[in-house]
């Protein structure tokens, strides 16, 4: 009907019925080919247009049973790995919302695209940059973006990347929460609450309501579509339905292992969780109560398993609308997370629990499903693999790289480093003006930070730490003789980053 019509628009009567027959003709000897075996769906004449569902969660750390987690309740994620890759080692390039999501979505550096803070928005230093989505709606897809996916400030929002820009919705802090009490204002209050009956009683759950819905409006209109959803959880505060909470009953979240601050770091690496203590419950000062930690503990996995429920509810139903094998998924988190670990709560350090992040990716058709792989890679690695799997090419330099051959082959030789940042003092997130800087690179088996004076450029600290065992840093063996060479090797590759921001 649309093929009819396209041609009585373009030609007369005559015309339109020797050319409809010649169409119908070459369709019927392209179907005869295609069930006699001739053709096949993989072959390049029937190159298939992906569709992208692109998910982001906010403050999640690899808190999964997929990532060997035996305390989370993630079945939802769970099952999506097991048809995708699981990227054990990816990293962000900077551990807080907005330089992540900058850094993923226009595919460069935070000191290329100008953001390391809360504030920036990246169209200031870089404005005519072609984001992720901005390049998808460019190549002819509807391109919608519901929930957090850029920082979730209005300014921030970039109505330039999406066809339908109403369709990002932005909350407040008093939308965080449920009970009227901690909704005065739109200020912190406490810093979790278990309360509410319904998944959309809070944000997340109208999220999953809004990208269900776009779902299956794609589906009735046959668009290619780039979608992506950003939810809000596990963020502070840890809000949710109760019975998230209750999910948690038995479990014993008394013990909390590597409390303290590696030996030897130095006192730059750290700040005072300066977000955590801006709620009303906390503390201004000093240790956190055992029994706040605990239930800290508890409100960030039910917050985990919340957000696992509405992935579940829009990948169910993307798999009702028989949806799911023309379409790619990519789940990730922002950045990783402290529990109390090293002396630490919440993001904004150099250090592995902040700079992990979960990565899963499924291609249909391509992806070994239910792999993994222990390759290290990036955050904006994102950008240029959803582009080569769609066919699309950049706009602009991008500084990551395809993971497509990972993706094939989960074992493949990969000489994949990561590099993040964080600056300091800590307040310079929200205000801006760093008076240092520190750049980390993460190589098998070793974590290396230096930190630069940004007014002379010289390097202040360092810190060189071996993670052949575990995924946390216990000892700074900067300086020890006997890792001179690795220290060397990882201070040459860290100095080559500095000197080309």
């Amino acid at each position: 009907m649309i093929i009819s019509a396209l041609f009585k628009e373009r030609f007369n009567h005559s015309d339109c019925f020797i050319l409809w027959g010649i169409v119908r003709r070459f369709s019927v000897i392209i179907y005869c080919m295609f069930h006699a075996g001739l053709l096949s769906a993989q072959d390049d004449f029937f190159e298939r247009k992906y569709n992208v569902l692109f998910i982001v969660a906010d403050d999640m750390r690899p808190t999964l049973g997929c990532y060997g987690d035996e305390r989370a309740i993630t079945p939802y994620i769970d099952n999506l790995a097991r048809r995708s890759i699981v990227f054990k080692n990816a990293y962000c390039q900077q551990a807080v919302c907005n330089p992540s999501r900058a850094s993923v979505l226009t595919g460069l550096r935070p000191d290329e695209n100008g953001v390391t803070d809360l504030v920036t928005h990246f169209r200031q230093k870089i404005p005519d940059v072609v984001t992720l989505p901005q390049a998808f709606k460019n190549a002819g897809y509807t391109s919608i973006g519901i929930g957090k996916v850029f920082h979730g400030s209005k300014r921030t929002l970039d109505s330039v990347s999406w066809s339908v820009p109403s369709l990002v919705q932005s909350f407040t802090k008093q939308d965080e929460y449920y009970l009227p009490e901690n909704r005065k204002g739109n200020a912190k209050a406490a810093s979790y609450e278990f309360v509410a009956e319904q998944d959309d009683d809070y944000p997340d759950g109208k999220i999953a309501n809004a990208a269900i819905t776009a779902l299956q409006q794609f589906r009735e209109s046959g668009e290619s579509f780039f979608m992506a959803v950003g939810f809000n959880k596990p963020h502070l505060p840890f809000c949710a339905p109760r019975k998230y909470w209750n999910m948690y009953e038995g479990s014993d979240f008394s013990k909390m292992s590597h409390k303290f601050k590696p030996l030897g770091a130095p006192d730059i690496a750290f700040h005072q969780w300066q977000e955590l203590r801006g709620y009303s419950d906390i503390p201004k000062d000093g240790a956190i109560p055992s029994q706040k930690e605990q239930e800290l503990w508890r409100g960030y996995y039910a917050c985990v398993s919340y957000v696992d429920t509405q992935i579940g509810r829009v990948l169910s139903e993307l798999e009702r609308l028989d949806m799911s094998e023309n379409t790619i998924i990519v789940f990730w988190g922002d950045h990783g997370y402290h529990l109390g670990e090293q002396g630490l709560w919440c993001k904004s350090t150099n250090y592995e629990l902040d700079t992990r992040i979960p990565l899963l990716i499924s291609v249909p058709d391509i992806t070994d499903k239910g792999s993994h792989t222990s390759a290290i890679v990036e955050a904006l690695d994102i950008y240029p693999t959803l582009l080569e799997l769609c066919g699309l090419k950049s706009h602009h330099r991008l500084s990551g790289k395809s993971l497509t051959p990972l993706l094939e082959n989960p074992n493949c030789r990969w000489e994949g480093v990561a590099f993040s940042q964080f600056c300091r003092p800590y307040e310079a997130i929200t205000k801006q003006h760093p008076t240092h800087m520190g750049y980390t690179v993460r190589i098998p088996g070793w974590r290396y930070v230096a930190w630069y004076d940004l007014n002379t450029g010289s390097v202040v600290n360092t810190e060189l730490y071996n993670l052949k065992k575990g995924n946390i840093e216990l000892h700074n063996l900067s300086g020890d003789k006997r890792y001179k060479k690795v220290e060397q090797k990882l201070h040459s590759l860290i100095d080559a980053y500095y000197s080309k921001r």
